[in-house]
């Protein structure tokens, strides 16, 4: 049985889709740290993105991680990484998985600077660059990080520091960040030997902006599909599915039922009977909706609200 608190409110849809503002714990000290519990009945979160660097970290158990298009699994010890602004979710679960989902906001390093090598050699001279956009623009980073014990310790020094909150923990907090994002930086250099690759930013951008058109309209059958998408994002259909199947490793349609489905999950939370909830997340045949749903979801509307 899929774990209520993983659907959202009918409020907070919109915001999982576009998120671009994630918010913070503590606004003086931006990084988010949850921990979390999960099934192989959990359902996951839907597909979203952020401008925050995040790191899926498993302790016990196992999760499938979809980011940009790949989807990994993460054994215990490994720390799956995205990238600003990567569509992703975490949308499969071992029995009894412990993760944590640690969210560091770019405020935190947004006026740093490093020294990059010239070409092959390994000494610092070179022209600074600017953490963020090397960051941002750079895809080179391992998606998953296999057991590596210097990424752990710095993540486990930052888990154990939010949680004590002794005094200086702030310090305790950068300290541990900074170790993150060196060890990120010189991941970099390591893994790839070719120079910095550049994201591709034109296809990302199309993708926020379909993604957040869908969070809007998706119960509207004439409004999402494939011509009418077309149309309204004047890209041709087969450019369109192209490039939302390589960020999402999703058909668009895939994609638009799953999100009606979670829709209709969180009407059916908030006291929707079942008719109800198929009508406004746009489906008039039930029987359609209810095999569609149990697909999605697990198990059918009826199961899902008896169980809660």
């Amino acid at each position: 049985m899929p774990d209520p608190q993983f659907f959202p409110s009918p409020c907070s849809v919109k915001e999982l889709l576009r998120h671009e503002e994630v918010a913070m714990q503590d606004k003086a000290l931006p990084v988010n740290i949850f921990f979390r519990r999960s099934s192989s009945k959990s359902a996951g979160c839907e597909l979203h993105w952020h401008e925050e660097l995040e790191f899926y970290y498993v302790k016990k158990g196992g999760l499938s991680l979809l980011c940009n298009g790949k989807s990994q699994w993460l054994s215990p010890g490994e720390v799956g990484f995205v990238n600003w602004c990567e569509p992703h979710r975490g949308n499969r679960f071992l029995d009894d998985t412990e993760h944590y989902i640690i969210q560091l906001s770019p405020e935190l390093f947004s006026k740093e600077t490093v020294n990059l090598p010239v070409g092959e050699k390994t000494d610092s001279c070179g022209t600074p660059r600017d953490l963020l956009s090397l960051l941002a623009s750079s895809g080179g980073f391992p998606g998953v990080f296999s057991r590596c014990e210097e990424l752990n310790r710095f993540l486990d020094e930052l888990i154990r520091a939010v949680e004590e909150k002794s005094p200086g923990y702030e310090l305790m907090v950068k300290s541990a960040v900074f170790g993150i994002l060196s060890f990120l930086v010189r991941s970099l250099k390591t893994e790839q030997n070719t120079p910095f690759e550049n994201r591709d930013f034109s296809t990302l951008e199309h993708l926020k902006k379909i993604l957040a058109f869908l969070s809007v309209h998706c119960t509207e059958p004439e409004k999402v599909s494939l011509p009418a998408l077309s149309t309204q994002f004047g890209l041709s259909v087969p450019y369109l599915c192209r490039i939302f199947k390589k960020h999402t490793d999703l058909t668009l349609t895939a994609y638009v039922n799953e999100l009606k489905c979670f829709r209709a999950a969180s009407l059916i939370q908030n006291g929707s009977t079942l008719d109800e909830a198929a009508f406004l997340t746009g489906f008039h045949d039930y029987n359609y909706f209810s095999r569609l749903f149990k697909k999605v979801m697990g198990v059918p509307p009826s199961a899902y609200r008896k169980k809660l």
